[in-house]
């Protein structure tokens, strides 16, 4: 049974949180855009299509290099510290057990957004079905102390880098074997080469699908979605999602995600990480291109995922929240903040927007475009996106599919337009 009690209006925005995920949101644009805009294959091998120039090139060296899967890292992040934040807030206001009914219902709708997102929209890379499937298991993790949550999310990283470098060495080991004994060895190899190798009849295939109709493109990308959300986060997913939630969790509850440190840890944290981060990357990308992407390269980038990305998260976390208490671009720190308030529906408008521009039904650009040409276009939809939200909560207070999904968690039709009640006023953002 549920208490009568209605939980009130959304809690008191941290605005630091608001800032730092309207800027991820924004990044996370720069790895998806080449998975709306290019083959699948060329996603982990630029050689396949999107770099037709230097420039191209360059532009996909940076975004390996700089962003890489950090963003989504830090999305988890978020997302894991949201988990604290509002079951915190709902059980203070309604009782633990209603709070989790709440929770519960609020994870399942956004489950079904996933699936909507990933299957009507046709984004076979939808996050939000992932954290909602992770978020009923974190639940569980909430009370944890920020050490034991660190532990865990290491212990993760762990053995994701043991497995992988096991695959890496069993790898290396039948390639020897290929090498000196041939037979069984060979024929093994070649079929799990063949098996790596870009396919580019079945690349044009992919490329007549997507640039015909609507139709043509579900039946594509359906069953990559069914395998990625079944087998794909069974396998492999819930570690990836997990970690950083748990880390998001962590950094949270010491007070680190929302700012509260001083300037000198941020700086120090941000020094490090990159130093980390992007060192890691710059060797990995160097050997992958050394040896033309091939398969043993890019299992060994595997190795490495995790550092790179988590060190990265960490040092892209760290200059946001530098920028945010520094008393600079004030209307640009507004706008990012109103993003971040309207994260589920930008996220979603961002998709809206990329395959009407790149598949068939649309505009049909779908492999037209280079990588530097692709650059272009994310700005557009940043300046789009950072306009239209400050905008849009002029007037209400929340983004349309906030409201959404606050009405069905909550069972009510909340109000949408802004009150002018000085509660409802939008953050003070810092100078």
């Amino acid at each position: 049974m549920e208490t009568a009690t209605t939980p009130p209006s959304p809690p008191d925005r941290i605005i630091t949180l608001d800032i730092l995920r309207g800027a991820v949101l924004l990044g996370i644009l720069i790895v998806n855009m080449a998975g709306f805009a290019l083959p699948f294959d060329a996603l982990n091998n630029p050689l396949i299509g999107g770099v037709y120039s230097p420039v191209d090139h360059h532009a996909w060296y940076l975004t390996d290099l700089l962003v890489s899967n950090s963003m989504r890292g830090i999305f988890s992040m978020l997302f894991g510290a949201s988990l604290i934040l509002l079951t915190a807030k709902l059980e203070q206001n309604v009782g633990v057990k209603a709070a989790k009914t709440y929770f519960f219902r609020r994870n399942m709708w956004l489950l079904i957004f996933g699936l909507f997102h990933g299957y009507i929209m046709l984004m076979p890379g939808d996050v939000l079905y992932f954290y909602a499937v992770t978020g009923f298991l974190l639940y569980y993790m909430r009370n944890l102390k920020p050490r034991t949550l660190i532990i865990l999310a290491l212990c993760i990283f762990a053995g994701r880098m043991a497995f992988e470098a096991a695959r890496y060495f069993s790898l290396r080991q039948l390639i020897d074997l290929a090498a000196t004994h041939g037979g069984i060895y060979a024929d093994l190899l070649h079929d799990i080469q063949q098996e790596h190798l870009s396919d580019p009849v079945q690349i044009q295939k992919e490329i007549g699908a997507i640039t015909q109709g609507y139709g043509a493109t579900f039946r594509l990308f359906a069953p990559y979605t069914f395998l990625i959300q079944t087998y794909g986060y069974l396998t492999d997913l819930v570690w990836d999602v997990a970690s950083m939630m748990l880390l998001g969790m962590a950094l949270y509850k010491s007070g680190i995600l929302q700012g509260e440190r001083n300037r000198r840890f941020y700086l120090r944290l941000m020094v490090i990480s990159y130093f980390i981060g992007v060192g890691v990357n710059a060797a990995t990308l160097a050997h992958l291109q050394h040896h033309q992407f091939d398969l043993i390269s890019q299992q060994l980038q595997l190795v490495t995922f995790d550092v790179s990305r988590a060190a990265l998260a960490l040092g892209h976390m760290s200059l946001i929240i530098l920028i945010t208490n520094t008393p600079i671009l004030p209307r640009l720190k507004h706008a990012l903040a109103a993003v971040g308030r309207m994260a589920l529906s930008n996220y979603l408008m961002q998709t809206l927007i990329c395959i009407f521009l790149f598949y068939g039904f649309g505009f049909g650009l779908f492999n037209s475009l280079g990588r530097a040409d692709l650059f272009g276009v994310i700005v557009a939809i940043w300046a789009g996106q950072l306009v239209m939200s400050s905008l849009w909560l002029q007037y209400h207070q929340y983004g349309p599919m906030e409201w959404l999904w606050r009405c069905l968690t909550f069972r009510e039709i909340k109000p949408l337009k802004k009150s002018p009640s000085p509660a409802d006023e939008s953050p003070c953002i810092p100078p």
